[in-house]
């Protein structure tokens, strides 16, 4: 992990150990300036039997609105939750984090 990665998880008071953040943006969001974090989460087991022989499938995105400190910058976290299939149980699974469930793309308070 990058000291930046690490930096961006302790400001955000993020714990997911799966969550890699890879770059940092400003932007618009509906005519206003905001602060964009985009990350991956990586899945490297299969979630009902464990496997490590796995492919992997794609992407599936969700945009989060992080609640900040600052109401006049608001805070987006684009996180790329990785889809597997399992080469022993032929299972599709997707990362899971406690930012978002796993087929949502709101969330969690």
């Amino acid at each position: 992990m990058t000291s930046l990665n690490n930096y961006i998880k302790f400001t955000l008071n993020i714990e997911a150990d799966n969550l890699e953040f890879l770059d940092t943006s400003l932007g618009k969001y509906r005519g206003r300036e905001a602060k964009f974090y985009h990350a991956v989460l990586h899945l490297d087991h299969c979630l009902v039997c464990g496997s490590d022989h796995i492919w992997h499938n794609g992407h599936s995105y969700s945009n989060l609105r992080y609640l900040a400190l600052d109401a006049s910058l608001p805070v987006f976290i684009r996180i790329a939750k990785e889809r597997i299939i399992c080469q022993d149980c032929h299972h599709n699974s997707m990362a899971e984090t406690n930012l978002v469930n796993k087929y949502c793309h709101i969330s969690n308070p």
